[in-house]
């Protein structure tokens, strides 16, 4: 399929993209009024990835050592939580939660240190991109389980398993060019995230 033709499905997926955008929200929304509930959890990831920042400070080209781990880390795992969509959805909705949970989390930290302007600096020129990317692919990954789903419950039924082939079928046809647009739209975030945001924050 053609990307037209993903930008036309756009159009079916409308309930799955606010489905997941809501699933997105209440984590951030948890995450920022209830931050000291989820501080052990949290901070642990936040330490990982502090420290994996810093071993690549010290690499030589560390810039692009930044983007390629920034690209590969983040088109990695939305084409892994599209396919993942396939345990009935579940993988894509805890990714979408544990995300807006540390999003939240990190929008409360700054705050409560009077340091909005540079969470917002370090977070809106490349999650302009980064995050609706990370909404449709899992969007797509809940549509994915609600496939499967769907396709359990019919399989007494000949019939029903003819409408599961047809639709699966479909959805694996449209993953080529979505596979494409999430790349393309990480890539531009991850050139955005390695070189513009240091930079702002710099400032």
């Amino acid at each position: 399929m053609k990307p037209r033709d993903l930008f036309r499905h756009f159009k079916e997926m409308q309930k799955y993209f606010i489905a997941a955008a809501l699933v997105f929200l209440a984590g951030f929304v948890l995450g920022y009024a209830d931050s000291a509930k989820f501080e052990t959890l949290l901070q642990s990831q936040i330490q990982g990835l502090q420290q994996l920042a810093r071993s690549i400070a010290a690499k030589d080209h560390s810039m692009l050592w930044l983007f390629g781990f920034i690209f590969l880390n983040n088109a990695l795992k939305s084409i892994f939580i599209v396919f993942a969509g396939i345990f009935f959805g579940v993988l894509p909705l805890f990714f979408l939660l544990v995300n807006g949970l540390v999003l939240g989390y990190l929008a409360s930290l700054q705050v409560q240190g009077d340091q909005l302007a540079m969470f917002l600096k370090g977070i809106l020129p490349h999650g302009i991109l980064e995050i609706p990317a990370i909404v449709i692919a899992c969007a797509y990954g809940i549509r994915l389980g609600a496939i499967m789903g769907k396709g359990f419950l019919r399989l007494p039924s000949s019939q029903g398993r003819q409408v599961f082939v047809v639709e699966f079928k479909r959805f694996m046809q449209l993953s080529v060019p979505l596979m494409g647009l999430l790349v393309v739209t990480l890539l531009t975030a991850a050139i955005i995230e390695s070189t513009i945001t240091p930079w702002l924050i710099g400032k």
